[in-house]
């Protein structure tokens, strides 16, 4: 007979938003930023939050941040607090205002003033370089036992090694100032002062990345991956994950449409065929691979996670190559 149908096949797929956007636990007390595109499977604003062993860094999330809240594009939804940062920073500041003072006793000519300054600054110098002494002692007993890494090892032994240069270079500051060398002096506590700004801006910087952006506009929601703390949905259009037996894939280059049905509801929905994702699985003893097809935005009753049946229509044939296909896949 010269009729023709569409060959056509049923199957149940899940429905996920276009991208999201996961911030999660990382592995060594760390934390992942990072975007997953659905319809290419790429991940990409991929950053990574680490921070110094023994630092105490604690996650607050925006208090209005309700499962199923809006947000848009570079909004600021949390920020992560790092206790060694700030510590950081504070030292460094104390450090600068210790030097800026001494500029200005140096640069008003009190020369017993400086020079009592400049020993207490050795004096402390040999008192840190005491404990960084013990320290390495300590470590190096530990490093021995293999207890602790060469990592750790190495950064005691670097901070023993910077302590000795810093009680050299704070004699050496006080005996010229005992000699009356003064201009040089001044000079170096610029650069001192200088050199704890650059340090201090470098640190602000740092402090800027630990406030969290999406980078996408989406819809909050909760313990969506594992290890997620919040995790945001660009509905703006849905991807179709559609299983697919193997002896179907030859049909897919001649797609003439993709309907749906959303549960509950009467209404018909259509998708547009994206392709076919290489990997092949096995699923109730059938080997199935996934196209995937997109759905525009603007549908309310559809939801990212959503089982829906959907029918995948093909080419047109004749009833007698209907018939042969049907029995070829059901052999």
């Amino acid at each position: 007979m010269p009729i023709k149908v569409n060959y056509s096949f049923e199957s149940t797929a899940l429905v996920y938003p276009y991208q999201e956007w996961h911030l999660k636990r990382g592995q060594d007390d760390s934390y992942v930023s990072e975007l997953v595109n659905n319809k290419t499977n790429a991940i990409s604003h991929l950053k990574n939050y680490k921070f110094e062993r023994g630092d105490v860094a604690e996650v607050n999330l925006r208090e209005d941040l309700e499962a199923g809240t809006y947000v848009k594009f570079q909004d600021t939804i949390a920020t992560i607090h790092s206790f060694y940062i700030d510590n950081e920073i504070t030292k460094l500041q104390n450090l600068k205002a210790v030097e800026s003072e001494s500029l200005i006793m140096n640069s008003a000519g009190e020369k017993e003033s400086i020079i009592l300054q400049a020993q207490r600054e050795y004096d402390f110098a040999q008192q840190q370089l005491q404990l960084e002494k013990k320290n390495y002692e300590r470590k190096s007993l530990l490093f021995a036992d293999s207890i602790i890494s060469m990592a750790d090892f190495e950064a005691v032994e670097n901070a023993y090694k910077l302590a000795q240069i810093e009680v050299e270079i704070e004699s050496n500051e006080l005996e010229i100032l005992k000699s009356g060398k003064k201009s040089e002096e001044l000079n170096y506590i610029r650069q001192k002062i200088d050199s704890y700004e650059r340090e201090i801006q470098t640190l602000e910087q740092l402090k800027d990345q630990f406030f969290i952006v999406p980078p996408i506009d989406g819809i909050v929601n909760y313990s969506k991956v594992v290890n997620g703390i919040i995790s945001l949905s660009d509905t703006s259009s849905y991807i179709l994950r559609i299983p697919v037996k193997v002896n179907n894939i030859q049909f897919l280059n001649s797609i003439s449409s993709i309907q749906l049905k959303i549960p509950g509801y009467d209404e018909e929905v259509v998708a547009t065929f994206l392709d076919i994702e290489e990997n092949v699985s096995l699923m109730a003893n059938q080997q199935m691979a996934i196209a995937k097809a997109l759905i525009p935005g603007g549908h309310q009753n559809i939801y990212p996670g959503m089982a829906v049946q959907c029918k995948v229509v093909c080419d047109r044939i004749t009833l007698y190559q209907y018939l042969k296909r049907g029995v070829q896949l059901s052999l």
